[in-house]
């Protein structure tokens, strides 16, 4: 059952959909690794918060081997914004998620 993903201003953003996050369009932009998240490509991009992908201060992994883009998912649709939101102080880095890769490492995960 997907659930969304929020900015941490409270709206949504994506969903996630087992061990991926996704766009709104069913896209998959990322994957989360236990707090941790990282696009397609291996990259690491924050931590997984409250709901939110977010700047935490932790420890940088490295980066992971890139993975093969999972088939695309529909989206749950559009949904409200939350009721409350509480600023914990960290900066909301889902954009990071949607950044373009590099044509080789796309290329290389096809080939997978």
């Amino acid at each position: 059952m997907p659930m969304y993903v929020y900015h941490a201003e409270g709206y949504p953003v994506g969903f996630r959909f087992g061990d991926y996050i996704h766009d709104m369009n069913g896209d998959a932009v990322g994957r989360i690794l236990g707090s941790h998240v990282f696009r397609l490509d291996g990259a690491y991009v924050g931590e997984w918060f409250k709901e939110t992908v977010v700047a935490k201060p932790t420890h940088t992994p490295r980066p992971i081997l890139p993975m093969k883009r999972p088939d695309w998912v529909p989206s749950p649709g559009l949904s409200f914004s939350r009721r409350a939101v509480v600023n914990y102080g960290y900066e909301d880095v889902f954009h990071l998620l949607a950044e373009p890769m590099l044509l080789e490492d796309e290329y290389r995960m096809a080939a997978e």
